[in-house]
């Protein structure tokens, strides 16, 4: 049985290390960033966690989501891979220098027409939660028409951005440079005790939507608060829980799959040792995002 801290090690794990002892593969250090030279298209961020192969248009944080999404093992399999290696794990190497300044993209010059089109129209998600995260300076679509979730620290402080495509036809997600992960998109209103915790913006605000829904109400979705990890790593929950004194019941709402199931599992047991109350609460689906679809479908059709 592989402890939770092991698995936060290797959450945290060299990644160059690992592909040049593991994969054969050899960098080039270019412009802030580790190129590799068997797949060019495939880039390390200088924190040696962060990727992004292009032409594949997947990215990640850490050796466990490469080995998840690129090489399609399940979660206890990426881990009990990486564990049995002679890898070095590396706490937190990205403490070891300092933090870069956040590269926020410039801002569409004209009406965010793609942002409303994609979350409204294909994700379903409600305008008035939208407008409202605009104005707040949490949301908005760059010049390339991509979406833009952006993070906060307890100052106010823009730390944190990630980056999804409006594309219909094609996935792409990724986050800004010189990111701080601790700082993750957030939808924080009340001193509820409650937080929702899922692996993308995109699936707290269609949980949020749904609770308007349910609600019959368009301003229910205040009553609770919401955090995106960015994935399934600890990092920003952490931090959050630093910050957010009040949040004392963790409800988390992971995708629907191997990964976030197991990684829902461990991080409940993590905050219950911890003195939280937990609880899982799992889409019908692969996540929320997917439910909103279903919903909105269902009810065009008048299922």
């Amino acid at each position: 049985m592989i402890d939770l801290n092991t698995i936060e090690q290797i959450r945290n794990t060299d990644i160059i290390e690992y592909f040049e002892k593991y994969n054969n593969f050899t960098f080039a250090h270019q412009n802030n960033a580790y190129r590799c030279c068997q797949h060019p298209s495939l880039a390390v961020k200088d924190n040696r966690l962060s990727w992004y192969w292009h032409s594949k248009n997947i990215g990640g944080y850490g050796v466990l989501d490469y080995l998840i999404k690129i090489e399609r093992l399940n979660f206890l399999d990426a881990v009990e891979k990486v564990s049995g290696s002679n890898i070095n794990f590396i706490q937190n190497p990205i403490s070891t220098q300092p933090q870069k300044s956040l590269f926020l993209p410039e801002k569409a010059t004209i009406a965010y027409r793609r942002l409303y089109a994609y979350l409204c129209k294909t994700r379903g998600i409600d305008s008035h939660i939208i407008s409202t995260l605009i104005h707040e300076k949490k949301i908005y679509e760059d010049k390339r028409g991509n979406i833009v979730f952006v993070g906060y620290d307890e100052n106010s402080i823009a730390k944190f951005a990630c980056l999804r495509g409006t594309y219909t036809d094609t996935q792409f997600r990724m986050d800004c440079a010189g990111s701080d992960k601790k700082y993750s998109f957030n939808m924080t209103y009340s001193d509820s005790e409650k937080l929702y915790i899922f692996e993308a913006p995109i699936d707290a605000l269609a949980h949020a939507t749904l609770e308007n829904i349910i609600a019959g109400n368009k301003n229910a979705w205040l009553n609770d608060n919401r955090i995106s990890l960015g994935g399934t790593s600890c990092i920003a929950l952490d931090k959050y829980l630093e910050i957010n004194s009040t949040a004392r019941e963790l409800i988390f709402c992971l995708d629907n799959d191997n990964t976030g199931r197991e990684a829902a599992v461990s991080m409940a047991r993590k905050y219950a040792d911890k003195n939280y109350y937990t609880r899982l609460e799992s889409s019908r689906n692969k996540d929320y995002s997917d439910d909103l679809i279903c919903y909105r479908n269902s009810n065009n059709s008048g299922g």
